[in-house]
């Protein structure tokens, strides 16, 4: 299945989704006509993450807490809309502070609940008066993913993993160096291929943080920014630089023990 998400901070696609017959009256609340989203998009705490048939928008609670916010047209639900969410999870977790998402699955709506759940959201609390449709306020429940168990059942995460041991593998050997990629299993390269992704994606904080952690239980040395322009990674074994969405040794490199 084809599925492409990218950033929208124009409204013209999402409006459009949001005042579909089968969406507008989950999303309207107190609004009376056509939405227009527009506004809310000019604020650097709401990031659209859209493809063909619609997706998610995340907006900032608090540090490190997104709510997340789902509108699918009907040719979009059901396998599609998992896929595109599966993808917009992966950006908002290794592209924002996001630690947590909370999204809230209002009373009638079992497609927002079945999504919350196929994505493994787990159940919270039921707010009484947490959404508002036809202009009365109706239950809602909330549904989280933290970003712990999100790293534990990503998807492409154990891919991106091996990829990036293969290619510190490769840089490596270009310097004369041994090989590393061998000695990996799943877990690491699932912890692997998220804090690269976050490094990539502008936040390399974030990223040694979350290799802190899983370094503290497993035993192996934890990454350390050295430098954040230009990026620069201490992996213990070799520095590394990052730049876009790939990395290299330079041949300058100090290799640390």
């Amino acid at each position: 299945m084809r599925v492409a998400i990218e950033r929208h901070t124009d409204a013209k696609h999402l409006n459009e989704i949001v005042n579909h017959p089968e969406v507008y009256p989950w999303v309207r609340g107190a609004v009376e006509g056509p939405i227009d989203l527009g506004p809310w998009l000019d604020n650097d705490n709401v990031v659209a993450l859209l493809g063909e048939y619609g997706g998610q928008i995340y907006q900032k609670r608090q540090a490190g807490l997104w709510e997340a916010h789902s509108q699918y047209l009907p040719e979009g639900r059901g396998e599609w809309a998992l896929e595109a969410t599966r993808q917009t999870l992966h950006w908002v977790f290794t592209r924002t502070d996001a630690v947590e998402l909370v999204t809230r699955c209002p009373q009638g709506n079992f497609a927002a609940k079945a999504l919350a759940k196929a994505i493994g959201g787990t159940y919270e609390l039921t707010n009484p008066s947490g959404w508002v449709m036809y202009g009365r306020t109706i239950p809602a429940d909330i549904y989280s993913l933290k970003i712990q168990d999100w790293m534990r059942a990503a998807p492409s995460l154990v891919e991106r993993g091996k990829w990036f041991h293969e290619r510190l593998a490769a840089e490596l050997k270009r310097h004369g160096e041994g090989d590393e990629a061998s000695a990996q299993n799943d877990t690491c390269n699932r912890c692997v291929g998220a804090v690269f992704d976050m490094l990539a994606g502008g936040q390399p904080m974030k990223a040694q943080i979350f290799h802190g952690r899983y370094a503290a239980m497993s035993g192996c040395y934890p990454l350390r920014v050295a430098s954040a322009d230009p990026l620069i990674v201490d992996l213990g074994s070799a520095l590394i630089i990052v730049r876009d969405d790939d990395f290299f040794v330079p041949a300058t490199k100090q290799i640390s023990h």
